[in-house]
């Protein structure tokens, strides 16, 4: 009788205890969160400040919404703090984010960013890692970085991010320090990511009952529907104008205009110098948030320039609305540099290539210009009386350009004078000529 009662109390409390323990699995199935649709976003080219608003915007998307998100990686790295950031919004987000490396590489700050994805894979043929810093010489040489105040915290940053999600922590050391780089297969074997795939379908099949823990609790991947979320006009904007061939371009172009305006006093030449130097800000670090204030203020500046002292259609003005135009582009709805050296060494070339020619021919003409004002004035015969034509329309009391014996005048008409006109020179102010059209016979 017992032996009866001793089996049956045992029979119960395994009974009662299988309750429990089914009754916790069935309220942690409860709270798991099914993701069915993925927001799909690209992140491609330079790692910039635009970018990293980019994946912003997206995690909020995703988040208000409960979609995972499908990154897109094809980079050659970028600005470390605008990497920075992009980890820190994906190691807050409620939402998992899957990383995809694809086309081509995702290094450097790529590689970071990778790290810190809820989930990573690659694409084959594609490769990670060289995550060392490198400085540019003026001669478009380049070394890496070996200071230990700059690679302690990028090693450390990478460490943080793989242990988090679990994996192999070991290859962080070896991409900061000695530019270790792997392909998909290897960083697959060595738990690096947790999946290659040929393409994006393929992935999202093996994506199909993965559980992923983020900071909001554990989600299920269940993807059915991909929506692709495109950036906005003002962040491919910025992204465009932030690539550092553009930006080295514009700023060369901007420092030319900038010396040839203050060389031949034309202020028209310096309005539009200043709009692109402020431009080609964005390329060295710049948030787009300054430079769309700077520029809104300089394009108001000029405006208010040609209303109250250049009045009428010109440069000025035409150069303070595109400022205006766009500073509002760019509003929102220099840090270590983590770029492959490869990138860097085209980016140099390209920008010599172009600007070296224009700088020696502009050197040339300054030093001719030089010369000429070193020479002693010589007598020249007085210009009043002499005749010439016009080569703008000139309005009464206004100036514009005149040919006098071969050689361009700025003038200032004493009667409207039609372009192509005639005109009898009547007076000089300065190196300013006073004319007035020259009657028809």
């Amino acid at each position: 009788m017992k032996r009866s009662l001793t089996f049956l109390l045992i029979v119960f409390i395994v009974f009662s205890t299988s309750m429990v323990i089914a009754q916790a699995d069935l309220e942690r199935e409860s709270s798991v969160q099914k993701a069915t649709v993925m927001l799909k976003i690209e992140l491609s080219g330079i790692i910039d400040s635009a970018l990293a608003e980019y994946v912003k915007k997206a995690v909020e998307e995703a988040s208000s919404n409960n979609y995972a998100i499908l990154m897109l990686l094809n980079t050659p790295g970028g600005s470390l703090d605008a990497a920075l950031h992009i980890i820190e919004i994906l190691r807050r987000s409620s939402v998992p984010v899957v990383g995809y490396v694809v086309g081509r590489w995702a290094v450097s700050a790529g590689t970071l960013i990778l790290f810190c994805t809820h989930v990573a894979a690659m694409q084959p043929g594609t490769v990670v890692g060289a995550m060392q810093p490198v400085e540019v010489s003026p001669f478009g040489g380049y070394r890496p970085v070996n200071e230990t105040k700059i690679l302690n915290p990028i090693y450390k940053e990478a460490e943080a991010c793989l242990k988090l999600r679990n994996r192999n922590t070991t290859v962080a050391e070896l991409m900061v320090y000695h530019n270790f780089v792997m392909d998909a297969e290897e960083a697959y074997n060595s738990h690096v990511v947790e999946f290659v795939a040929a393409n994006v379908d393929e992935l999202v099949q093996k994506l199909r009952g993965l559980k992923v823990d983020t900071v909001a609790g554990t989600w299920m991947l269940e993807p059915e529907t991909i929506i692709d979320y495109p950036p906005s006009l003002s962040i491919r904007l910025a992204h465009a104008l932030s690539d550092p061939l553009i930006s080295s371009l514009i700023s060369s172009l901007a420092s030319l205009l900038i010396l040839v305006g203050i060389l031949t006093a034309n202020y028209h030449v310096l309005a539009f110098g200043v709009v692109l130097f402020l431009v080609s800000l964005l390329g060295v670090g710049f948030h787009i948030n300054i430079i769309a204030l700077a520029l809104i203020i300089v394009g108001i500046s000029l405006v208010i320039a040609e209303i109250l002292f250049v009045p009428g259609t010109t440069v000025v003005g035409v150069a303070g609305f595109i400022s205006l135009v766009l500073g509002l582009l760019l509003l929102p709805a220099v840090a270590p540099t983590t770029i492959s050296p490869e990138y860097m060494r085209l980016t140099f070339y390209t920008v010599a290539a172009i600007t070296l020619p224009i700088a020696g021919l502009l050197g040339i003409i300054f030093v001719k210009a030089v010369g000429v004002w070193r020479k002693k004035p010589i007598y020249q015969p007085s210009i009043v009386g002499k005749i010439g034509y016009a080569i703008d329309d000139i309005p009464e009391g206004r100036e514009g350009f005149v040919v006098i014996e071969g050689e361009y005048w700025r003038a200032r008409a004493k009667k409207p004078v039609r372009r192509n006109q005639r005109v009898k020179v009547v007076g000089k102010e300065g190196p300013l000529l006073v004319v007035e059209p020259l009657e028809e016979e």
